[in-house]
């Protein structure tokens, strides 16, 4: 077997090796205590955010829950309010066209009253033209000069009692 130096096969090694992690700590501890404290005021600064962006979700859902429950009673006014409006209308409107389908009727039965005396009165006219004029042909056909005479004579005669008695 070959001879092993303990200094140099075995100590050594380790010594350079606790050497180079000595010095390594030494020269890299600042940088990475500076590194891990920038990292870390990172992750604080990012978790801060989170949670007040957390916060904030939360207080607007809050909200929004209120907001909610506020526009559903709104609605439920609304709707209610909407029905009464609506039943009102109606019940104008119906009245309105109950009173307009009375004044029309009655307009109508006006109109009509109108139109049956106004074709009353030309019946009545046409009548008395007709009459009229089948009376005077009448006349004219029956009565000769000397009846006619007679006629005149009579009607004299009579106006003049009547003259003498009042």
């Amino acid at each position: 077997m070959e001879h092993i130096d303990p200094l140099m096969g075995v100590i050594l090694p380790y010594a350079n090796f606790f050497i180079f992690l000595g010095l390594a700590i030494y020269f890299f501890r600042k940088p990475a205590r500076e590194g891990a404290a920038k990292k870390r005021s990172e992750f604080l600064r990012v978790m801060n955010e989170a949670k007040k962006s957390y916060d904030d979700a939360n207080e607007k859902l809050s909200q929004l829950k209120s907001r909610q429950t506020n526009l559903e009673a709104e609605i439920a006014d609304l709707k209610k309010t909407s029905e009464l409006t609506a039943k009102t209308e109606s019940d104008r409107i119906i009245a309105d066209s109950e009173r307009l389908s009375n004044h029309l009727r009655e307009e109508a039965k006006r109109i009509a009253a109108a139109e049956l005396s106004k074709a009353k009165a030309a019946l009545r006219q046409e009548i008395v033209s007709a009459v009229s004029v089948n009376v005077k042909q009448k006349i004219t056909k029956e009565v000769t000069k000397d009846k006619h005479l007679e006629i005149v004579r009579r009607n004299i005669s009579e106006l003049k009692t009547i003259k003498a008695e009042g």
